[in-house]
């Protein structure tokens, strides 16, 4: 008999469409706000979208305060450094406009302002109490990663350490999602590689997941299935809007997934490299997953369905040529010494992450596929 199982899901409003970022202005007039904040990733922050937002705030509920990310992976300070500026500015309305380290930020300064404290008091891999934030919380999205949008967690580095602190919360999901492809056209080529990649890993790690239900299931197949036809055209043709609205949506279903069904060894691999050695996480993904997929192949017949979803073969040969497809058949030397990765072996055996992988790991196993992906697959 089929055991038990359980869906998440807290976010409450999504839309998608070119121009669909104007609707932060009608949710800030529904709510009668006046005091909006925006949360801006640095290079976004003096774009002439993030200046056409503002306006179209400023028109409805107020000049908004302005708040750049510093810019990184996101990490304790930046998370001090952006909750400052929203206590000065005691805002009604915020509304973060970037990637996934502006909007995990931004979630988690936001809950600072009413869970005063130390962070370390709201954080804990298994979700921690706290008190809801009253401000309307918009998240858009510039680009088709994390997913954190749509998503109740966040991770943030602890400057100094080889730590990285989770904090999740239901209360920490924006009220509003706003999936505009508009504003992902100027990413750079990387930028859109190497979130797409992350979200083709958070789908793809989501669906073989032993936490995995006929609910993520169903996320996870339709997010393959927009990933694997518009990301390759997202990076090629940088203006295809419907390419990055597919990329987008594929993004965020994928994030559904996994906020039930969790991840596996790739996120397990990809979170020590970036503690250790702060190799950027949808890097650290891409580096991953072929190899991590090649481990998983014969422990879930589910690596057929997703080698079909991406233009047959394996589910490892599908995932090294999307990753050629999308320029990064990299080495990994690039960004981490040989000598270092037995500590990255050793800091990716204590993710929780590997509890959920469909084929069970030991130390030896992760330090064998780092030593494969110091070669580029060709």
């Amino acid at each position: 008999m089929a055991m038990p199982w359980l869906f998440l899901h807290s976010a409450r409003e999504v839309a998608a469409g070119p121009g669909c970022a104007s609707r932060a202005t009608e949710h800030a007039r529904k709510r009668a706000c006046q005091r909006p904040a925006m949360v801006l990733d640095p290079w976004f922050a003096d774009s002439d979208a993030a200046k056409a937002i503002a306006g179209e705030l400023k028109e409805a509920c107020g000049a908004p305060a302005m708040i750049a990310v510093p810019a990184g992976e996101p990490d304790l300070d930046a998370v001090e450094s952006v909750r400052a500026a929203l206590a000065k500015a005691d805002p009604d309305l915020i509304v973060v406009v970037g990637g996934g380290s502006a909007m995990d930020t931004a979630k988690v300064a936001r809950m600072l302002l009413s869970n005063p404290g130390p962070a370390e008091k709201i954080s804990g891999p298994a979700g921690a109490p706290m008190v809801p934030h009253p401000s309307l919380f918009v998240a858009i999205p510039t680009t088709a990663g994390t997913g954190s949008e749509v998503s109740e967690s966040a991770v943030v580095s602890v400057p100094g350490t080889n730590y990285k602190m989770i904090f999740r919360n239901q209360d920490m999901t924006p009220h509003v999602a706003l999936l505009d492809p508009v504003l992902g056209v100027t990413a750079p080529a990387g930028v859109t590689a190497a979130s797409g990649l992350d979200a083709v890993t958070h789908a793809v790690e989501a669906f073989w997941s032993k936490f995995a239900n006929p609910v993520t299931d169903m996320l996870s197949r339709e997010a393959m299935r927009l990933l694997a036809s518009g990301l390759p055209r997202a990076y090629s043709q940088p203006d295809d809007l419907q390419a990055r609205e597919d990329c987008l949506i594929g993004s965020m279903l994928a994030a559904m997934a996994f906020n039930s069904a969790n991840l596996g060894l790739a996120h397990a691999i990809s979170g020590a490299l970036g503690a250790l050695h702060h190799v950027p996480h949808g890097v650290a993904n891409a580096l991953a997953l072929p190899h991590v997929s090649a481990f998983n192949e014969t422990a879930t017949d589910k690596a057929k369905e997703v080698g079909a979803m991406f233009g047959g073969g394996t589910a490892s040969s599908a995932m090294f040529r999307l990753r050629a497809q999308l320029g990064f058949d990299r080495s990994l030397d690039e960004w981490v010494k040989p000598d270092a990765l037995d500590a990255v072996a050793a800091g990716a055996m204590r993710s929780g992450q590997l509890r959920c992988n469909p084929r069970a790991v030991v130390v030896e196993d992760v330090r064998d596929m780092l030593e494969r992906m110091r070669t580029p697959h060709g």
